[in-house]
């Protein structure tokens, strides 16, 4: 059976600001599209900033039963991030995004924040650009969920699409995997282990940034869930 090709439209949602509503491609379907589209492309990610101490407030609203109306309220919380993606599409096109988030606005910031980047980068490249809402604006907020990358997904028909996976050449693989972990690293590694009581690595100047970044993300994913194992109890 002959797939169709993607079809951004049948992926939007609606979003509502002060300019009214706006047509949104969330950030999963561009990456659909990018993979269909670009088979050779390559989408890395780097964390920028990691800050666990840094104290961090967001406004919103909560609805109060007894008044029957909302109510504005200041959440207030320690934790930010920032990201950077860079997306190439094997055809000689390449873009850059970079977003932050704090532990204020989303539990999981860290991963948001690496969604948000990879979502800037792929509209810059033209995936979704018209669709973007005020994702490019810091005034509105996209509450994208974290993209897991490596599941697979499928098209409105049911028929299996290719995984979401960042696609990087052996060569991308072998160059990052010669290339030392950075200071930004090296310190967020140190923190987050000292917030999970841990013992930090053995000789850490010895990590490679491939190293460093899988062993971050697995300290953050650690520290979120204990966030979350501490306000359930």
């Amino acid at each position: 059976m002959i797939q169709e090709p993607f079809n951004p439209r049948e992926h939007l949602i609606e979003l509502k600001s002060k300019q009214g509503a706006q047509e949104y491609l969330p950030v999963q379907w561009r990456l659909v599209w990018f993979r269909e589209a670009c088979p050779q492309g390559e989408i890395v990610t780097e964390l920028i900033t990691l800050d666990l101490d840094r104290e961090t407030q967001e406004e919103g609203y909560v609805w109060n039963n007894e008044t029957r109306r909302s109510e504005k309220v200041i959440k207030r919380a320690k934790g930010y991030a920032l990201f950077k993606a860079t997306v190439k599409d094997g055809k000689g096109g390449i873009a850059t995004g970079y977003k932050s988030e704090k532990a204020a606005s989303f539990s999981e910031y860290t991963e948001k924040a690496e969604t948000g980047a990879i979502g800037r980068a792929l509209a810059a490249l033209g995936f979704g650009t018209q669709f973007t809402g005020d994702e490019l604006n810091e005034e509105h907020r996209i509450v994208d969920a974290p993209v897991d990358r490596g599941t697979p997904s499928t098209d409105s028909n049911g028929y299996g699409r290719k995984p979401l996976a960042s696609v990087r050449s052996a060569a991308a693989e072998e160059s990052a995997a010669g290339t030392p972990a950075t200071d930004q690293q090296l310190i967020s590694i140190r923190k987050l282990c000292q917030h999970l009581d841990k013992p930090e690595p053995e000789h850490p100047e010895m990590l490679s940034y491939l190293d460093a970044k899988g062993l971050i993300t697995q300290l953050s994913h650690e520290y979120n869930e204990q966030k979350q194992q501490r306000k359930a109890s």
